[in-house]
């Protein structure tokens, strides 16, 4: 007589220690998804309620983020004539790309800040926005009397200590220099008298408790102190002009700056000398014609302004992840430091007051309504 076949298991019975230690082994394989990579995450939540409740806890987005110690960047924004739009680098996909009558202006810690033009143009009067890609949050600012043409703007995390691992919804702050001086949105204004250029519209860098603008068509680089509140100017090596110059910060954590010199690409950091006193210094030149279509302009820091827009020259840079964005006649290029790495960007057609804003930040889905 045969004998009767095995009972099933019921997964509901297994013990509590088991289904602990299944839960574990998953998380620890859902914890290194790429962070480039949310639709993953995404797509696992959505095998079973267990799984979707570990992606949607606070647990599991603070583990994700301290594995992944720099934010990816999910995408650029950039500036053409008449808005902004959104370019996703990842998969990533933003409720509205497309966003009319908005200037990006920076981004940093998941959340961008763009000057709404349609209302400058309607009123006259200047307002900025607080955007947060990933949520569609927005929050209007008021906004100091600045000269219109003559001033830009950082936004910052205004959190005491905080790593920045998961601060997109946490207080900000809005950093607003002029020619004439500096403000700090919810304090008073604070002036330095050394400034002698028109500040240039360009994202700013952060490096350490200071954040630092262009001017235009000088050869110093504006220093605002966000723990003394006050502003200062550095000197740029004698054959740059801000107009040249991207501002990021450096591998050891001090400003830099990038340029093209010659078909080069440049990179610059402040470096302390043999004598203690703090100078810059080239620390690498890449080969652009070996990477690039770039044409031979023998392109020099001499250059007027009139030449740039035919030479290849630096848009921006992703902090921390070293990537570099260039122009050149054949369009937006993206550069891997560390690879070298090179990518063609999608981008309309080049304007003068061409703005390109690298979006960095981290986007473990929320997941609330599907936990259930």
């Amino acid at each position: 007589m045969d004998s009767p076949p095995p009972a099933r298991r019921d997964p509901a019975m297994d013990p509590p220690a088991a289904a602990a230690l299944m839960d574990e082994l998953v998380e620890e394989v859902l914890i290194r998804v790429p962070p480039d990579d949310p639709a993953s995450l995404v797509r696992a939540a959505l095998v079973c309620k267990r799984w979707c409740r570990h992606i949607a806890g606070a647990s599991f987005r603070r583990r994700f983020r301290e594995l992944h110690p720099r934010p990816p960047m999910l995408g650029y924004l950039y500036r053409r004539r008449d808005g902004t739009d959104f370019v996703p680098t990842s998969s990533f996909r933003p409720p509205h790309a497309v966003r009319e009558g908005w200037r990006v202006l920076d981004a940093r810690h998941g959340r961008v800040l763009v000057l709404d033009a349609a209302e400058l143009y309607e009123t006259m009067e200047m307002a900025l926005i607080v955007w947060d890609p990933v949520t569609d949050d927005q929050q209007s600012l008021p906004i100091p009397q600045l000269q219109p043409f003559a001033w830009n703007a950082a936004l910052l995390c205004a959190t005491v200590g905080c790593d920045h691992l998961d601060c997109r919804g946490g207080p900000f702050l809005v950093i607003a220099v002029t020619t004439t001086g500096g403000t700090e949105f919810g304090g008073g204004p604070r002036h330095h008298n050394g400034c002698d250029g028109i500040v240039r519209r360009v994202h700013g860098a952060l490096v350490g408790n200071a954040i630092y603008f262009n001017y235009e068509m000088s050869t110093k680089i504006l220093e605002y102190d966000l723990g003394r509140q006050e502003l200062s100017t550095i000197n740029l090596p004698s054959a740059f002009h801000g107009w040249q110059i991207v501002l990021m910060e450096a591998d050891d954590g001090v400003l830099g700056f990038a340029t093209v010199q010659d078909s080069k690409l440049c990179l610059w950091a402040r470096e302390a000398g043999v004598d203690r006193n703090v100078g810059w210094a080239q620390r690498r030149v890449i080969e652009l014609d070996k990477l690039l279509p770039v044409p031979d302009y023998n392109r020099s820091a001499s250059l007027d302004a009139y030449t740039i827009a035919s030479a290849p020259f630096v848009v921006a840079v992703a902090d921390g992840i070293d990537v570099i964005f260039l122009w050149t006649d054949d369009g937006l290029f993206s550069i891997h430091l560390k690879s070298s790495r090179v990518e063609k960007k999608k981008i309309g057609e080049f304007i003068s007051d061409l703005g390109v804003v690298p979006y960095m930040s981290f986007c473990t889905p929320a997941l609330g309504r599907l936990d259930r």
